[in-house]
């Protein structure tokens, strides 16, 4: 199902996020009754309601032309079979058919300007949609748009996450700063554990490093998925991601460093009331004898 006039077509793309997992070979399984082989960035593609739905692993679905009550609809079906479930995120875009030059010029707004330099380009990516521009849209665009779709999203989790790390990572300084002697080096290691498994989750999870094997046979779809990764700012936002996780990690070891230096001074300490005791004890051993 489309909306428009005339030959101008929009397909309204909503991505969810809803938990760190969606078990797609399970749901496949059960749900779908049929077991599934794909690849890594490949979806599992379902119909709900005449609607296209694209599940990635990483714990985002994507649905074309949604109507109003299908994402409560979606995720019942989906639900047990979602690890972790965490509160959904969106993220919405378009994919817009135009036919000739004026419906282009009414698409582009202000981008009117490099008209002359857009207008024989045969996908067109902006802020707010991706116009195929005298192209029939075929499946091959629409799983592009919809895994960078269901990637930004998933990265925005992680960084909400990194976030919360960043925020632990400085309570535990605070805490050392307020008592060394008595700091616990057991939690820091559990939070820098917490740390790594997030960072795996970056760099695996969502696979922001790779690319879908089909961009190495299609160089047009390879140019759309970069174009697409720079409106969404995936490579720079996982570099942010990324510097946080090493600032993480650092000021761990720091801590870790100062508990274990901490313990040593403590220990040398109680050596040394030891031998004045010792020493106390003999005079007053040598005193007591007089």
């Amino acid at each position: 199902m489309v909306s428009g006039t005339d030959n101008l077509i929009r397909y309204s793309i909503v991505a969810y996020n809803v938990g760190r997992e969606i078990d797609v070979k399970k749901f496949s399984r059960e749900y779908l009754k049929h077991r599934t082989r794909i690849s890594w960035e490949e979806p599992l593609l379902f119909y709900h309601q005449d609607r296209e739905v694209y599940i990635y692993s990483f714990g985002s679905f994507v649905v074309v032309n949604p109507y109003k009550g299908i994402f409560q609809e979606i995720y019942r079906v989906l639900e047990k079979y979602v690890k972790n479930p965490l509160k959904p995120y969106t993220e919405r875009y378009e994919i817009i058919v135009v036919q000739d030059k004026k419906e282009l010029k009414e698409i582009l707004g202000e981008l009117t300007n490099k008209m002359r330099e857009l207008e024989n380009k045969r996908i067109i990516v902006t802020d707010s949609a991706c116009i195929l521009n005298g192209v029939r849209l075929n499946r091959d665009v629409t799983k592009i748009v919809t895994f960078t779709l269901a990637q930004s999203l998933a990265l925005e989790r992680i960084e909400k996450d990194v976030d919360a790390a960043l925020d632990k990572a400085q309570n535990i300084l605070e805490r050392f700063e307020k008592s060394r002697v008595l700091f616990r080096i057991k939690p820091a290691v559990k939070s820098l554990i917490s740390v790594l498994r997030t960072r795996f989750d970056a760099i695996s999870d969502v696979m922001v490093l790779e690319k879908p094997e089909i961009l190495w046979e299609e160089p047009e779809l390879d140019v759309l998925y970069e174009e697409l990764r720079d409106i969404f700012e995936i490579d720079e936002r996982f570099r942010a991601v990324d510097k946080k996780l090493e600032d993480i990690l650092e000021m761990g070891q720091i801590i870790s460093d100062l508990a274990s230096a901490s313990r040593e001074l403590l220990l040398e300490s109680l050596i040394i009331l030891l031998i004045i005791v010792e020493i106390i004890l003999t005079l007053a051993e040598y005193f007591f004898k007089w």
